[in-house]
């Protein structure tokens, strides 16, 4: 009787853990369900506040863009306006804009996408003084003195992404001066060495403005800025240095923050540049002198073509524009053009699927994408559609010019 008593006992006992290992089990399942679900969903608001704010950047920058290259234009054509100071004001406005859109942008795809070089031959003293002209407005502004120093045994025209180097260096400049009322900034562009035809070249900014604390200094690089605890001035809230760094490996550069900085702050960008030899100008900068070049522009935005238009005329092309992809085609069909440029973001026929169909009867012409959002993510889509290769608006005159004599001499490339 005993040992019936015992077993029923420990059957019970077995039975209960049994009844709680079920229950626990099937309670675990049911979060590991909602977790999932959760997971899922949060996934979901990700990705669409990543779509959402590339949307928002495409609309910012076509307006943008058109601000900025009508800018430029007046600037060209009216050399008397160059030291206007409304003039001024506005370029530095656009400029900056589209450095803190680009900021945003990098800041959306930091986790998902990296950040792709555009390589070409550009001058690096223009770039500079671009950058010293941009920012005449705020030093102005915040009676400051800018000094400039460039190593004259830099070659000027480098291979590199003039785009992405002018981000890095305008963060750069912007925290500088966010940080100096009535003093000066210092920027130096200097040649540390040189092998063969690559050259090291540093770009020194620093400052002598009010004395930076350990702990200011760290809220400058800490990866997001708490904004209550930063200086509110017109530059906005400091550097990202996430963003920064990101940008600087993308062209194979350094940033450097020396230690032994007594006032204010120093940063050095370091990079290696490929130089242009005599034989690279010679096959990418041909002269076209006497030669009828032909250019089809195909964008849907007025203002757009207008730009594009206008530089290109400059440079004796014969340009038509045209604002939708099935007039463009039937365009390219009838006549032979030397270099399309071709917007990525049109209504009922997009550039990709027009390219698809001007592909089918025409290999050889070279077509460049445009497009007003960073197209790293459609790089395969323009590759197939028989694309050469893309350039993000706003782009400059140099940069533009660069590519389409690039595939203009040499029509069969395609961009890896």
């Amino acid at each position: 009787m005993l040992y019936y008593t015992i077993g029923a006992i420990l059957f019970t006992i077995l039975f209960f853990f049994w009844f709680q290992y079920i229950q626990t089990k099937k309670k675990l399942k049911d979060k590991d369900i909602k977790l999932q679900s959760l997971i899922q969903e949060t996934d979901k608001q990700f990705h669409l506040q990543q779509d959402l704010i590339s949307i928002l950047s495409q609309e910012l920058r076509t307006p943008l863009y058109g601000i900025m290259g009508l800018t430029n234009l007046l600037e060209e054509e009216y050399p008397e306006l160059k030291n206007d100071k409304n003039l001024k004001s506005l370029k530095f406005s656009g400029d900056y804009l589209f450095t803190l859109i680009n900021n945003v942008l990098h800041i959306n795809f930091l986790t998902s996408e990296e950040v792709k070089a555009q390589n070409t031959f550009f001058n690096l003293k223009e770039i500079t003084k671009n950058l010293i002209h941009t920012f005449s407005y705020a030093i102005e502004n915040s009676d400051n003195t800018l000094h400039f120093e460039f190593d004259p045994e830099i070659n000027k025209m480098i291979n590199g992404d003039s785009g992405i180097l002018s981000q890095i260096l305008m963060n750069l400049m912007s925290n500088a001066l966010r940080f100096t009322k009535n003093g000066n900034v210092y920027f130096s562009v200097t040649l540390l060495k040189k092998k063969n035809n690559i050259s090291t070249i540093s770009f020194k900014i620093n400052h002598d403005g009010d004395e930076i604390s350990i702990e200011d200094k760290k809220s400058i690089y800490q990866e997001f800025i708490n904004v209550k605890n930063t200086k509110k001035t017109y530059l906005g809230t400091g550097i990202n240095s996430k963003i920064v760094n990101i940008l600087a490996q993308s062209i194979n550069g350094k940033i450097i923050i020396p230690e032994n900085t007594y006032k204010g702050s120093e940063y050095l960008l370091v990079v290696d540049f490929k130089e242009q030899t005599d034989d690279i100008k010679k096959t990418n900068q041909a002269t076209y002198s006497n030669t009828s070049l032909k250019a089809l522009i195909v964008d849907d935005n007025k203002l757009n073509l207008l730009i594009a238009d206008k530089m290109l005329s400059k440079e004796s092309f014969d340009c038509t524009t045209v604002d939708n992809g099935f007039d463009a085609i039937e365009l390219v069909k009838k006549n032979d053009y030397n270099i399309i440029l071709m917007d990525i973001n049109m209504p009922k026929l997009n550039g990709i699927g027009t390219t698809k169909r001007i592909r089918e009867f025409n290999t050889k012409v070279p077509i460049i994408a445009l497009s007003e959002v960073d197209v790293t993510q459609l790089n395969r889509q323009i590759v197939q559609a028989g694309l050469n290769d893309y350039i993000l608006k706003p782009y400059n005159k140099s940069h533009l010019l660069e590519m389409i004599y690039k595939y203009m001499n040499n029509p069969e490339m395609k961009n890896g």
